[in-house]
This record gives C-alpha cells, structure tokens and sequence, in this order.
C-alpha cells in the first residue's frame, strides 16, 4: 500500500539531529558537559551513531580524526544557529563566524542559519564570516583548541 511504501521510504532517510540533554551529554571531542545549546553540534556517523559536541571546533576535530581513521563520510552534520539555540541547520547550509563577540566554550567559532545570516550578525557581534569548508578543513587554525 502507499502508506507501507512511505515507512519504507521514511526508514532509509538519514537520521535527523536529536535534543541536546543539556550538563547530562558530553562532547564526544573533549568530553565536556555540553551546557549551552547555542554552541551544540552533532554527526550521525556513517553506522548510524550520533556523537554530540559542545562546540563547532571541537566537530570539526572530531570530522577530521573520523575522516583520517575510517574515510567514510557521516549521515548528516549538524549545527545549532547560536542566535536561536536549540535550531539546528546542517553544517553545510551554515554561516559561520570566527572571532565575534559571541564566543564558544572553545572560543572562536560560531554557526548561524546561513551565510547571510552571519553576515547580518557580523555587524552586530564582529568577527570575520567563514564557510563550512573553511572550518572543515581549517585551513587558518580556527578551530585549534586553545587559539588565539
């Protein structure tokens, strides 16, 4: 029937981003309470695992590491919009912005909904506008823990 073809279907999409258990979970980077949800990412792993993160930087540590150790891509990657916490967008639809007044627990990196959004943002909270790619490859160092 139609609706036995829609759970079939339905059941081969990816996984979609699960709610953070705020000062329960913990990063799966730097084992850190994830305490606000604005900074919050996560992956569902190419086996379906989610691992969650308190951080943009520490996600992309983690995407990095992941990459070099098994090669498979993950399901989906996902990032909270840090001016409507609790939004998520995936990481590749995201704006992001290093170095604004608005800070991560690791410092420098921030995601919004999209690129227009984080420069619209920019204005208000500084910082310079980077792409996913940019933070995925971290071609400048912007989300090495402990960076300037």
């Amino acid at each position: 029937t139609a609706a036995a073809a829609l759970l079939a279907i339905g059941g081969c999409a990816a996984p979609g981003p699960r709610a953070i258990a705020l000062n329960e979970d913990q990063c799966g980077f730097c084992r850190m309470e994830i305490s606000d949800v604005r900074f919050a990412s996560q992956v569902v792993t190419a086996t379906g695992k989610v691992q969650v993160f308190d951080s943009v930087e520490c996600l992309a540590g983690y995407l990095r590491g992941a990459s070099a150790s098994t090669g498979e891509a993950p399901r989906g990657v996902w990032v909270a919009d840090a001016e409507r916490g609790g939004v998520w967008v995936a990481a590749a639809d995201a704006g992001f912005l290093v170095d604004a007044e608005l800070r991560s627990p690791m410092g420098r990196v921030v995601a919004l909904a999209s690129p227009a959004a984080a420069l619209a943002a920019q204005a208000r909270l500084g910082g310079t506008p980077v792409s996913w790619s940019a933070v995925r490859t971290d071609s400048g160092g912007i989300t090495a823990h402990g960076a300037p």
